[in-house]
């Protein structure tokens, strides 16, 4: 890695699953003739779990100027292979950035509305899923799995913000508003082509992850373990007689995962069945809507699936961020989007005070981007409506945050090598990953903090 002017550098070891980077790849990929490249690792450990990002420096025949483009790869271990072709998480991806996003930044170009609804998407420029029909020749699907897109990072300067700390209130906003952007894009393309579902045009939408046939089924281990150590911690702050403590242990009952499912139906959430989940019930409301909300959700909004561009001018202050990672995209309700963000990415400190207000910049910005579309927003879309659901949605969040955060805060030097020992079962080694969380003291605190808001406010 890092030779430059070798014609040939095998990123990944042939003898290991036949994928290698070679001048013949990189032309094929961007269809033009390549003087020197090298090569870099794309993420660094503990950035990314489901693929391998690889870095690619390339200078093309008669340029003088590098261009710089991020490989996203199969992983080298079996298990992460089978899970990720068991997910079909890369052809989803690739159906995103090829097929559905582009549909959706064309629909604003019709409507005029360009220049507002202006989703941000990174460049892709070619992609391959053996079994896919392509440009590329048909092999073994260990040969030529991959996505290529332009590096953000190094061609326009975006950055990632620090996983650890979580996100302040001005980044927590900018990505409120994108998220809103791909929130009014699909509905207004689901009215556009009169579309009862967006999984009746794409099946690809269809959530894989909690359905019964998904991979989410063989971590129910791992998520006992992470619930009992996250119950350990909230013991160890709020003693294991606390009312919270006590009502934490009831909702991480070994069921978890299915009732995280139930978030994700393909028809919408049962809305009153996940408010029996809520220890204080809302009151009867005979106006309220009960119709579900359904459109393309994210799906996986966390911290470092987020680039931020800032102004030179306030260097702290992000202007444009760029959602990428679009593997369990999927159709689903905007609250459960909303609730992997704030759960995720937006620290308890700074979260709960101001959740009202956050949840008014999305409520806002998403009516603004249907004006924008020339489309009525979702039925019943008022902002305490979107409150209530929300709320629901937070029991979703919980069940979320708990395997979640314990990833995403994770040191960066206690990140495992997710390839070295390709005998060991994925669930082992998430399980190793998961062992000693409940002495990392910062997630302690931030599980804590959640816990208790949401025994004192009765979601759980």
């Amino acid at each position: 890695m890092g030779t430059e002017g070798n014609p040939e550098i095998n990123v990944i070891p042939p003898e290991e699953n036949g994928f290698s980077i070679t001048n013949e790849f990189l032309e094929l990929v961007f269809d033009r003739q390549v003087s020197t490249f090298r090569t870099d690792v794309g993420t660094n450990p503990g950035d990314n779990y489901l693929s391998i990002m690889h870095a690619v420096e390339v200078v093309f025949k008669g340029e003088p100027e590098s261009n710089h483009y991020l490989i996203k790869c199969y992983p080298n271990h079996p298990g992460r292979r089978e899970f990720i072709e068991q997910m079909d998480v890369f052809s989803r991806e690739l159906f995103m950035y090829q097929d559905f996003l582009p549909e959706l930044k064309q629909l604003a170009v019709e409507k005029g509305a360009e220049n507002i609804v202006d989703l941000s998407v990174a460049p892709v420029h070619g992609g391959n899923i053996v079994g896919n029909s392509g440009k590329f020749t048909m092999k073994p699907w260990s040969d030529e799995n991959f996505i290529a897109m332009t590096d953000l990072r190094k061609t326009f300067g975006f950055t990632m913000a620090d996983r650890l700390k979580g996100l302040d209130l001005d980044h927590a906003r900018i990505v409120l508003e994108e998220m809103a952007k791909y929130h009014a894009l699909s509905w207004a393309y689901k009215q556009k082509h009169g579309l009862a579902l967006l999984t009746d045009k794409y099946p690809q939408l269809v959530d894989t992850m909690y359905s019964n046939e998904g991979g989410m089924k063989d971590f129910e281990g791992v998520m006992d373990q992470i619930a009992t150590n996250c119950l350990k911690m909230t013991e160890d702050k709020l003693g294991a007689a606390h009312p919270a403590c006590k009502s934490l242990k009831e909702n991480v009952k070994k069921d978890a995962l299915q009732r995280m499912g139930h978030y994700l139906l393909k028809n919408g959430i049962d809305e009153d069945e996940m408010e029996r989940c809520l220890r204080i019930k809302p009151e009867e409301d005979k106006d309220y809507n009960k119709e579900p909300w359904l459109l393309g959700a994210h799906g996986d909004c966390w911290v470092n699936n987020m680039l931020f561009l800032y102004n030179d001018q306030v260097p702290k202050k992000p202007v444009t961020v760029t959602l990428v990672d679009w593997q369990i995209t999927r159709e689903a309700c905007p609250t459960t989007d909303l609730a992997y963000f704030f759960f995720s990415s937006v620290r308890a400190p700074l979260r709960i005070p101001n959740l009202d207000a956050l949840l008014k910049v999305y409520h806002d910005a998403f009516i603004r981007y249907c004006d924008a579309l020339a489309v009525k927003p979702l039925k019943g879309f008022s902002f305490e409506t979107l409150k209530r659901r929300f709320r629901r949605a937070e029991y979703y969040g919980l069940l979320v945050a708990l395997p979640l955060l314990t990833f995403v805060m994770k040191p960066p030097e206690e990140a495992p090598d997710m390839d070295a020992d390709e005998s060991q079962q994925l669930a082992d080694i998430y399980a190793n990953i998961v062992e000693g969380s409940e002495k990392n003291e910062e997630l302690k605190a931030e599980i804590t903090a959640t816990v208790l808001n949401l025994y004192e406010t009765g979601v759980i």
